[in-house]
């Protein structure tokens, strides 16, 4: 049976829900991300990666955001976090005046810009307790999945990448999703053994290159901060050429290392509801049926067929 890798990609509330859609038409497909051997979250990757490693069905992420009934299972999974999410996005008082979250990074992170820049950015506000809380829920009492899973996040005090479930880092799922989702200069920075941890999108949006030289036959990548050919000429001006760049990148390593890769970007359709402000919540919806609409179309494709079909044989 073929070995599956998924990477699961930064992008806020919007990613997620791109994300939503994405999963759900694979499943759809025949492959349920739940069979993969390793998955890699980044940021809104890390929550998805958390959610599937609980056992939540992937069909069941599109109809949550399409306010459609969920399966029992589903159901009983989210019966576990007291009910649907709802997360708080208002900022804690802030005692004195801004201060940058780490000056000392624009120096030692001079030849990565977003790290310098995260340095220089006001300390995030916003608490991810609430986000913390509900993946221990989906856990309970469980400290880790049993099956392996790494999420990504940025030490900010020195832009090292850190990668919990595979280094030396003795943490609860829920520590490592709030660190791997602290949007710098919106989100507080998570402290964990002494540390400061921000967003794993500071040093890439999808970390993919972590599983180049690995035993894995095929990798899936959903990369909401990205874009198509076609998408990033209808997202100008907007970071999105970057991303894809450092994506392309990324996806060389892995071809490189012999392994086979099926990606997943925003369409210029996908783009155009998606918007410029990665957490607005009233995309949410349009996104994933977007996200769905669009992943169907790829998949059809006959020449998504063959990689499809390792896939399906992995969730068979």
């Amino acid at each position: 049976m073929p070995s599956i890798g998924v990477v699961l990609g930064a992008g806020g509330l919007v990613g997620a829900a791109y994300h939503a859609g994405v999963l759900t038409a694979l499943a759809e497909s025949g492959f349920d991300a739940r069979d993969a051997e390793i998955i890699v979250g980044t940021s809104a990757g890390a929550t998805l990666a958390a959610t599937l490693r609980a056992g939540f069905p992937p069909l069941d992420l599109a109809r949550r955001n399409l306010d459609q009934r969920l399966s029992p299972e589903a159901l009983a999974i989210v019966a576990r976090t007291g009910g649907p999410p709802s997360l708080d996005l208002r900022p804690r008082r802030r005692s004195g005046p801004p201060r940058p979250a780490s000056p000392g990074l624009l120096v030692r992170a001079a030849r990565h810009p977003v790290k310098a820049l995260t340095g220089l950015l006001p300390t995030g506000t916003v608490p991810t307790d609430e986000i913390g809380t509900r993946i221990d829920a989906l856990f309970d009492g469980q400290s880790w999945p049993g099956r392996t899973t790494w999420i990504c996040a940025v030490d900010l005090g020195n832009g090292d990448r850190v990668v919990f479930g595979r280094d030396d880092i003795a943490a609860p799922i829920g520590v490592a999703v709030r660190a791997s989702s602290s949007i710098p200069g919106f989100f507080e920075p998570v402290t964990h053994q002494g540390r400061r941890y921000v967003d794993g999108g500071v040093h890439s949006p999808t970390n993919a290159d972590l599983l180049a030289g690995l035993d894995v036959d095929i990798v899936v990548i959903v990369s909401p901060m990205s874009a198509t050919s076609a998408g990033q000429s209808a997202s100008l001006p907007s970071a999105r050429p970057l991303h894809a760049r450092r994506l392309a990148g990324e996806v060389a390593a892995l071809r490189a290392a012999g392994t086979a890769v099926l990606t997943f970007q925003p369409t210029p359709a996908d783009v155009s509801v998606m918007g410029r402000n990665s957490m607005d919540h009233r995309r949410r919806t349009a996104t994933t049926a977007s996200a769905l609409n669009s992943t169907r179309q790829r998949l059809a494709d006959p020449d998504t067929a063959e990689r499809l079909s390792v896939l399906r044989h992995a969730s068979s």
